[in-house]
């Protein structure tokens, strides 16, 4: 047995070797989840990738839509999400699923990603290490910590698949390579990790040239002139998105000299299942590679076959690795100059990455373990578990896990001390351990993590995109629809409506800013329609709002929709009614005002913070020139209390501190006007829950914000009781408002201005139409089309200038006489982009067939 070889030069071995590379970190990952009823949505995947996905999935045909959209929340680009989000050429699997199997695709999608991973890891390893330890290598990055912790983040799995082919390219620098094309399908396939990878592939480089200085300025020269090449032929992808991200974002990033976290901590991250929810949202980084190939990689910088200056510079690159994982400077470098929100040292990939490739110079190179090595590894190991065992450090470890992590330890130590690293049943052991450990971490760390079911995104998708669809059929104009209840932030994506929600990475800061003061919920970079009014949705023009329908009792129970995050929203009741569908119904908002309307008087708008009632007020005075106070303040009514007593300044605390207290105001309309109840920024659903005649209702934001629920539509004279149940001990009830909407006036006054309003149209993706109209003096056509630099305006066909409404919106002024008006989005920054790689591309080609030609 020990004289057994074999024959990797034969094309069969070389063909099973890769298959292998694909089929086990593919079969691991894709039979976890089979084994879990297929069922892969879990936070942003089911909450905001998969509405995008379903987007593209509709427009495939259709690339125009991404340059302008009105379901990207109030309007806006859509170039710089596609080469974030969706860019991945596997993404054309979806064309062969249906909208509603969705979920299934994803999971397909996602599994052939981590496969491919292995399969080009594998490809570059084996070119420079052993066959057998270089699929164990390829195997332990296809299924790292990286992989398990962020496939959910399905777009950028892409830049693990396109690393190793990076690195092999480094390798052939000043020979004949492919560097150009593999950094192009970095900066395309997903900028933000194709940015991680490739600062790391320059500092690779860097180290290569350092080691291997022989015509290093040839060297040198190629790589410059090959990356910047490349980076000009994705100037068409770079350019809009650079663009939409400095126009848009609004940067929380405060530069400072701390650390994310005390650095031995990482540590843990090596230890088989380290993962959890929480660290998913602000957790370490996951650097887990196999508990083996981590201890083997420690023994490469005690190495005699390798010079003491390789080992330096790849200990200096090494260090400033993990320094970027918790000193902030670093980790803003790292991450666009951005703290990422959820999903810690977004590029600790590359960690992996090189840990994984100095085990395998060890294991290649090396025919046994030296006693230094051993002793360090022991050492190491004693310390670690020993540090582990004794106290439960890590929410996200168990001595179950850290004993599993021990049990690989010892073997490891075992081989190393005991066995020569050149048998081949030492290396099939090796690659068989890997297996197993990077199935165990697996099924460890996704068993902490809870999924949707498929069926829930399949049967909101479908009946919402119906009755949408259906909606549309009946009315051609240009408006916006909203819901009573959703599934996402981003369900206007995924079932084909324009709404006031969205969840994109890539926000614009502007809307988001006009949102937070108009007072629905938000953060920095989603909103939706929570805590909307009458007022605001007729500004904005929602028309149409979906209800739940629960008249049609022959629907299967596999087949019902969930109602999640429901509104509590009375004043659906002064709509008209509008019709019923299948599990929905909707209503018709009379006073809905189009995207576009001529309004008479120009006033400005003044916004401050926390003051949503006082800013909607503003906004409908700009909007409409009529300067009535639509609200008036209610005295709130004398508290009841139970268990409960007062301590002052609106403050109450529990008396018994075991029983249930709870703090109720009976308020009964004298109008069937709308009411609306602010409840302050401090009075969270942590802190009290909330019901309205025993219904209990959400009173959570996103951001402590001051909150707008509406209590009461054509309710006058029934009582209602308003209850807040002590969560905590004590609660401070100061600043809850009771505020009445004038409904009549607004109704009258909206109803007015919509008169001999023209009718708008969008005709296709960014060009928007008015109909003929005609104006007497000079008048204003305000929008609620967010402003843009790259609109083009024309009013009869002749381009005419436009100007900022509350510095949120299209504004435009005109003369006396016949209009009709055209808004065209024009992308410049696209196009200026595809110009430079147009002509780099023919650069390119000039250049290969001059060269040829004089070969």
């Amino acid at each position: 047995m020990r004289k057994m070889k074999i024959n990797y030069q034969d094309k069969h071995v070389r063909t099973i070797l890769y298959l292998l590379s694909f089929f086990i970190p593919f079969a691991i990952f894709a039979g976890y989840f089979a084994m879990h009823g297929m069922r892969i949505l879990t936070v942003d995947l089911g909450q905001q990738y998969i509405d995008l996905l379903a987007f593209y999935k509709d427009h495939f045909f259709n690339p125009a839509a991404y340059s302008y959209s009105f379901a990207n929340g109030l309007g806006g680009s859509l170039i710089g999400t596609f080469f974030y989000y969706l860019a991945s050429p596997f993404n054309m699997l979806l064309l062969f699923f249906s909208k509603t199997q969705l979920p299934i695709a994803i999971y397909w999608i996602i599994s052939l990603k981590v496969g491919t991973i292995g399969l080009t890891s594998y490809y570059y390893f084996q070119k420079h290490y052993q066959k057998i330890y270089a699929l164990a290598g390829s195997n332990a990055f296809a299924l790292s910590g990286y992989v398990i912790a962020y496939n959910l983040n399905l777009m950028w799995l892409d830049s693990l698949i396109l690393l190793p082919l990076l690195i092999l390219q480094i390798h052939q620098v000043g020979k004949k390579n492919w560097l150009i094309l593999v950094t192009f399908l970095l900066w395309v396939t997903d900028f933000y990790t194709g940015y991680m990878a490739l600062v790391f592939g320059f500092f690779y480089f860097a180290i290569y040239l350092f080691n291997h200085p022989t015509n290093w300025q040839k060297k040198l020269l190629n790589y410059v002139i090959k990356s910047t090449t490349a980076t000009l032929l994705a100037a068409f992808a770079l350019i809009p998105t650079i663009y939409e991200i400095i126009n848009n974002k609004n940067s929380s990033a405060v530069f400072n000299w701390g650390i994310q976290f005390t650095p031995y901590k990482l540590l843990g991250k090596f230890i088989s299942g380290s993962y959890s929810f929480h660290e998913m949202q602000a957790g370490l980084p996951n650097v887990y590679l196999t508990i083996l190939f981590f201890l083997i990689s420690l023994t490469y910088f005690l190495s005699q076959e390798f010079s003491l200056k390789e080992r330096l510079s790849y200990a200096i690159l090494l260090l400033f690795l993990f320094i970027s994982c918790w000193f902030n400077p670093l980790v803003l470098f790292w991450h666009l100059g951005q703290f990422p929100t959820w999903y810690p040292a977004r590029f600790s990939f590359v960690i992996s990455f090189l840990l994984i490739e100095l085990a395998l110079k060890v294991l290649s190179r090396q025919s046994k373990i030296s006693i230094k090595q051993l002793i360090l590894i022991v050492l190491i190991s004693a310390g670690l578990f020993t540090w582990l065992l004794t106290k439960n450090r890590f929410d996200f470890l168990d001595h179950n896990k850290v004993l599993i992590s021990l049990v690989f330890a010892v073997i490891a130590i075992i081989i190393a001390a005991a066995l020569p690293l050149k048998n081949i049943l030492v290396q099939g052991l090796i690659w068989g351990l890997t297996i197993i450990a990077t199935a165990l971490n697996l099924n460890s760390s996704l068993n902490s993590i809870s999924y949707q079911v498929n069926e829930d995104y399949s049967n909101f998708t479908e009946n919402v995109a119906s009755a949408t669809n259906s909606i549309k059929s009946q009315d051609s104009s240009l408006y916006r629809l909203e819901k009573t209840f959703s599934r996402s932030d981003d369900d206007p994506f995924s079932d084909g409506y324009y709404g006031l929600s969205v969840f994109n990475s890539i926000a614009n800061s502007k809307i988001n800013s006009f949102i937070s003061y108009q007072g629905l919920a938000h953060n920095s970079n989603a909103f939706i329609n929570k805590f909307s009014t009458q007022v605001l949705d007729s500004l904005l023009g929602v028309k149409y709002t979906l209800q739940p329908y629960y008249g049609d009792d022959n629907v299967k129970n596999s087949q019902r929709m969930k109602y999640n995050n429901r509104l509590y929203r009375t004043d659906i009741n002064s709509m008209t009614f509008g019709g019923d569908f299948k599990q929905l119904s909707y209503a018709i908002n009379q006073t809905a005002l189009p995207l576009a309307y001529i309004s008479q008087r120009n006033w400005a708008t003044n916004y401050f913070e926390n003051q949503p009632i006082k800013n909607q007020q503003s906004f409908y005075t700009a909007a409409t020139g009529d300067k009535t106070n639509l609200f008036t303040a209610i005295n709130l009514p004398t508290a009841q209390l139970e268990n409960a007593k007062a301590s002052g300044n609106s403050t109450y605390q529990k008396k018994v501190l075991t029983q249930v207290a709870t703090i109720s105001y009976s308020f009964t309309p004298k109008t069937n006007n709308s009411y609306y109840l602010q409840l302050p920024a401090s009075l969270t659903g942590k802190i009290v829950s909330f019901t309205i005649n025993g219904e209990s209702v959400d009173i959570d934001a996103r951001y402590d914000q001051v909150k707008l629920l509406n209590i009461a539509n054509k309710q006058k004279g029934k009582k209602l009781v308003l209850s807040f149940t002590l969560l905590k001990n004590k609660v401070n009830l100061a600043n809850i408002i009771i505020w009445e909407l004038n409904s009549k006036h607004l109704t009258t006054t909206l109803t007015k201005l919509k008169e001999n309003q023209p009718i708008v149209k969008e005709t296709k993706a960014g060009t928007i139409e008015t109909s003929t109209f005609t104006t007497s003096g000079n008048k204003t056509l305000r929008t609620s089309i967010p402003y843009d630099n790259n609109w083009t305006i024309y009013d009869n066909g002749k381009k005419i200038n436009y100007t900022k409404f509350t510095n949120t919106f299209l504004e435009i002024q005109l003369v006396n006489g016949k209009h009709q008006i055209k808004f065209v989005y024009v992308p410049h920054q696209f196009y200026l982009g595809l110009l430079l790689s147009v002509i780099t591309g023919i650069c390119l080609l000039a250049y290969y067939f001059y060269h040829k030609r004089n070969q």
